[in-house]
């Protein structure tokens, strides 16, 4: 299936069926990377979107290069999704998908329909409790990034993330320099997808399997 065949597969299946939850995020978690942290009570809420769009009759979603140079961004450097955290003049969670989306990718959030959510993710290193969101854009106009928080956007084909070859494990350089052994990641533009990105990343995978991409 492709198209809008495929988008409202995604939007029942995301509607009415279970989440695969945990089991299904830890097989992208990193080495040790336990997912039954205890949750400080602290946290900070905050939310991603996976954007899917069309392009030439394919998928896409967009992912972020993160910049370097914000010495209070916990994941500085990284691939990631558009998102960030909660502000209380967001309301709701999925305004703030839509509010961080606008403002990291340059696009129009009234242009975004909601299709579902996915499993919400606890990431220590930054005390976040992330909530993700899947959206369709209705009309592809074009990424403008946001030069204070993204380096580069990255435009993935759906399809790529269905192929095996592109699940990897492996080494994976830090920003700051050091290097952790075994982690596994998704390999997509020749970029290493790894963390909380690859392990949402696997949830969508698994909840979108049920459609085919050529």
């Amino acid at each position: 299936m492709e198209g809008q065949d495929c988008i409202n597969f995604l939007k029942e299946k995301l509607e009415n069926d279970t989440l695969p939850g945990m089991d299904v995020l830890a097989e992208m978690a990193p080495i040790g990377r336990q997912l039954t942290y205890p949750v400080k009570s602290d946290y900070i809420d905050s939310a991603v979107a996976i954007l899917l769009y069309k392009n030439d009759k394919e998928l896409f979603f967009p992912l972020i290069k993160r910049t370097s140079h914000n010495q209070n961004d916990k994941h500085k450097g990284q691939i990631s999704f558009p998102g960030g955290r909660y502000d209380k003049n967001d309301n709701t969670l999925l305004n703030c998908a839509l509010r961080e989306t606008e403002e990291e990718l340059g696009i129009d959030k009234s242009n975004l329909t909601p299709l579902g959510k996915l499993t919400k993710l606890y990431i220590p290193i930054s005390n976040y409790m992330v909530q993700p969101f899947v959206f369709i854009m209705n009309n592809n106009n074009g990424f403008t990034a946001q030069e204070s928080e993204v380096e580069y956007i990255l435009e993935i084909k759906l399809k790529d993330l269905f192929k095996e070859k592109n699940i990897k494990k492996g080494q994976i350089e830090l920003e700051n320099g050091n290097t952790i052994n075994n982690i596994p990641y998704f390999s997509l533009n020749n970029h290493v997808i790894w963390g909380a990105t690859a392990m949402i990343l696997n949830e969508f995978k698994n909840v979108a399997s049920g459609f085919k991409t050529k």
